[in-house]
């Protein structure tokens, strides 16, 4: 029997992270950034979420930007740019676009929306895969 070894298409992370007790635009920047797991404790500068928020900025006006451009207006290498803008590409915030970094949906709201769709089909590929294995065995289901 042959093992199926295949890339994951997107790697999903939630945390469930206190949500801010007031409306404050950079701390729910990063409680988002924080709740998708792409704003560790080590990252001190906050670089995920400093992306992240540009990004977000660009959005209003349907643009991106290059890794080079990210990297010059928050002083960090490319090398480090790419590394935040890959993590949040797996976690399905991101696209890469005509050269360009872009959020995914028109609207933050949009892309998260279409992350819990992903998750959501990912979940009844689980379920179907797991009544048939069930019935294999003749588990009971209830």
């Amino acid at each position: 029997m042959s093992a199926l070894r295949e890339e994951a298409l997107a790697e999903y992370r939630i945390l469930d992270v206190r949500m801010p007790p007031t409306v404050d635009y950079q701390q729910d920047i990063e409680w988002i950034c924080r709740s998708f797991g792409f704003l560790e404790p080590r990252d001190k500068r906050k670089t995920a979420a400093r992306i992240f928020k540009l990004l977000l900025e660009a959005a209003k006006d349907n643009k991106g930007f290059t890794s080079n451009e990210l990297a010059k207006k928050i002083g960090l290498t490319r090398g480090t740019i790419v590394h935040h803008l890959n993590l949040m590409i797996k976690r399905g915030l991101v696209i890469y676009h005509e050269n360009q970094y872009k959020l995914r949906g028109r609207s933050l709201r949009s892309t998260i929306r279409e992350v819990q769709r992903d998750i959501n089909r990912v979940f009844e590929n689980l379920d179907k895969v797991a009544a048939t294995i069930d019935e294999t065995l003749g588990l009971l289901n209830r």
